[in-house]
């Protein structure tokens, strides 16, 4: 892997003027993070498949100011974005899911309303790479144009998604390699034909619930791939939600 470079940009033309985003980059991926973590709380990150990132750090202009830090600066914001994230309760709100028509992108909200907030997962694949991204807000000003566009979700799959996604943007220079294992374990949350979760009252209750529920219809993938002979492509479908499932128990394990 190529060494990493780490910057910092400034915007004067942003609405928000003080906001600053400090960036780690290197051919196979970049993470991006804010300064205010404590406001707004955001971890983006861009993975390559075929076609290396440009890692070279840009210029500053009349309107975006840049300045190399070092990588101990960087983590500080990155740790902070982190941990801003991961101790948050996500229970109780407005689940939605917005997704392209052809599955490649999936952004997933939630709204509380007292006080307001708003938690976005991104999930996006192409051809060149994935992206992911978590960031929280202090508003919900976004939330009538998203029940608009988007379907109502169970808070269960909203929270495995967001852990799944959460674990993924810690896993740094192994990101390349389970971008496509994090991408299906998303998928498979929402396939057509996977069981919908039944809405629960205790963490113990989600954890056993969501679990069982996982476990059960990898129990089902495998009887179908002994009893019937399905065409090779259904098989390596079948395999993949497998693969997916593996992952998301394995998340669910970690954070129990």
């Amino acid at each position: 892997m190529s060494a990493s470079k780490f910057y910092v940009e400034s915007n004067s033309a942003s609405r928000f003027h003080n906001l600053k985003r400090y960036y780690k980059v290197n051919k196979e991926y970049s993470i991006c993070v804010h300064d205010d973590f404590s406001w707004f709380p955001d971890i983006s990150v861009e993975v390559a498949r075929h076609t290396p990132i440009d890692d070279s750090v840009p210029r500053s202009n009349y309107y975006e100011k840049i300045k190399r830090v070092s990588e101990e600066e960087f983590n500080e914001y990155f740790n902070g974005n982190y941990t801003a994230l991961q101790e948050v309760n996500i229970q109780g709100g407005d689940y939605f899911l917005e997704r392209s028509d052809n599955d490649d992108v999936f952004i997933f909200h939630v709204f509380f309303e007292k006080p307001s907030k708003h938690f976005r997962i991104y999930c996006g694949q192409t051809i060149g790479g994935s992206e992911f991204s978590l960031m929280r807000e202090n508003t919900i000003s976004t939330r009538p144009m998203t029940k608009k566009r988007g379907l109502h979700i169970t808070e269960e799959v909203f929270c495995l998604a967001y852990k799944i996604v959460l674990e993924f943007l810690y896993s740094g220079s192994a990101m390349p390699g389970s971008q496509d294992k994090a991408f299906q374990a998303i998928k498979g949350l929402l396939a057509p034909n996977s069981k919908p979760m039944e809405v629960v009252v205790t963490q113990e209750s989600y954890y056993k619930k969501a679990r069982g529920l996982m476990l059960q219809r990898k129990d089902e993938i495998k009887a179908r791939l002994v009893e019937m002979d399905d065409k090779p492509s259904k098989r390596g479908e079948l395999r993949a939600e497998m693969r997916a499932i593996d992952y998301c128990v394995s998340i669910l394990d970690k954070y129990h």
